[in-house]
């Protein structure tokens, strides 16, 4: 039988859409390893200085060997790099070529400290950040920052240069460690290639953090939308990946930090299931602390008009019952403060992407230093920038130009912040005999210097051979 001309060039035209078809899948596939890490969780929870602890992870094999090996590495965190990873352990895995399975490891971290965890298959990695506690200390004195909404604006930009300032500047103060209330990547839109590529450009600008930094997940990393049944496996994944367990908690001090995803594939917009069987767990448990703060992508309390959970009042009145010290959110880009039934609710959504609101509203970029000093706690709020740094080497000379009250109003409602005086723990200098400062410690061949500097003033610190 003879084809006509139109029947041969639609045949052609088949076979060209099948091939570029069949080319898209193989390309998607090889972006990706053939085992990825797609949940960790450990138990117990709280995780001690010489106190065994199982990780339960579940690996997804989409093509790679029914029988593979995972490597186990931890790396020291010091007081301004990450250590070289050193291999802890092996286990091996059985899981047939496109299916799951899920497999198990106990670690015992023997000293204090942070540490990141790293587990690798088969082209496959699984970075976590630990931080493994002495015990409780109830007059503990320490400090931590809090930020949020780093992304760019779209899909094919860097990390905003805001964001990298912040990094600057919170590793300058040196607070014990930070936590980011999610949207790290920008997400929608974006194939495997690009995620990729977001992320690598993202832990770039993580890395280069003084202090280790702690994340919640967001909506554009998971890429969900405005219905729960949203998401993209693929995107939980690589965020899995790169940062690690979605929901966790950890205790520093005489405090209980819960870190919460609003934003599980699936579960868009709420805290519900599982994760809300735990929180509430985890929320008795904190009546063993002196503090409990709370740290979440989307919030429950914000401004008039801006966006929240859909099970905002349930989360709320648990908050109320358990007496919890603050919750930190993000999600809204602007800077909002409101006290509820006893417990501070903050919005901190300035960290790099675009302002929502307009500067007399909250609409600033800024980050926030909370201070606990046994009873007491402090939050400290910073625009960005708030420091100008001249020199470097053996000389450095700090201003600290953040110096008026801000007063914010929205509607009936009013919030305020006033700049004051902080201790900078994290000067960096040409290790030597120093001036102008004390010295912290010496880690990677750089000396840290602390140096006390008020609102409008400045400080010089040097060092001599």
């Amino acid at each position: 039988m003879r084809l006509s001309s139109r029947a041969k060039k639609g045949i052609a035209a088949a076979v060209i859409l099948l091939l570029a078809v069949a080319g898209g899948v193989y390309y998607y596939l090889n972006l990706l390893p053939p085992v990825m890490f797609t949940y960790i969780e450990w138990s117990p929870d709280i995780i001690r200085a010489g106190q065994p602890v199982t990780f339960k992870l579940t690996l997804n094999n989409s093509g790679g060997p029914a029988a593979y090996r995972v490597d186990v590495y931890v790396a020291r965190v010091h007081y301004a790099h990450v250590g070289a990873p050193l291999k802890v352990g092996s286990f091996t895995v059985q899981a047939p070529g496109h299916g799951s399975a899920t497999a198990s490891y106990t670690y015992t971290f023997e000293k204090p400290g942070f540490y990141v965890l790293y587990f690798r298959a088969n082209g496959a990695e699984l970075r976590q950040l630990i931080y493994a506690s002495p015990g409780y200390r109830p007059d503990a004195n320490f400090s931590f920052a809090v930020f949020g909404d780093n992304r760019p604006v779209n899909g094919i930009s860097p990390q905003p240069g805001t964001f990298k300032e912040l990094i600057r500047e919170v590793s300058l103060i040196h607070p014990d460690f930070s936590v980011l209330v999610g949207d790290v990547i920008y997400g929608y839109r974006s194939d495997v290639a690009r995620l990729k590529w977001q992320w690598s450009d993202f832990m770039s600008v993580y890395s280069s953090s003084k202090v280790p930094i702690f994340v919640a997940p967001g909506n554009h990393e998971m890429q969900t939308e405005e219905v729960p049944d949203s998401g993209n496996p693929i995107a939980q994944a690589l965020y899995i990946s790169h940062l690690g367990r979605l929901y966790y908690a950890f205790e520093y001090g005489n405090s209980l930090f819960i870190v919460l995803d609003t934003d599980i594939v699936g579960q868009s917009y709420l805290v519900t299931g599982r994760q809300l069987q735990w929180l509430r767990h985890m929320l008795k448990v904190g009546r063993r602390y002196k503090h409990v703060f709370v740290f979440m992508h989307k919030p429950v309390v914000t401004y008039e008009g801006g966006d929240m959970l859909d099970n905002a009042d349930q989360l709320v009145k648990l908050f109320t019952q358990y007496h919890v010290t603050a919750v930190f959110q993000g999600h809204d880009h602007a800077y909002y403060y409101e006290r509820v039934n006893g417990v501070d609710y903050y919005v901190t959504g300035g960290a790099g992407a675009p302002l929502y609101l307009r500067p007399e509203s909250g609409g600033v970029s800024h980050y926030l230093v909370v201070h606990v000093d046994g009873d007491k706690v402090h939050v400290q709020f910073f625009l960005v920038p708030s420091f100008k740094v001249d020199g470097g080497g053996r000389r450095v000379t700090v201003n600290y130009i953040f110096d008026q009250p801000l007063v914010f109003h929205r509607y009936d409602y009013t919030w305020s912040v006033r700049p004051e005086p902080v201790l900078l723990r994290g000067i960096p200098l040409e290790p030597g005999q120093v001036s102008g400062g004390k010295p912290v410690v010496v880690d990677n061949g750089v000396e840290y210097v602390e140096a006390f500097i008020k609102p409008g003033g400045s400080v010089t610190v040097s060092s001599k051979p």
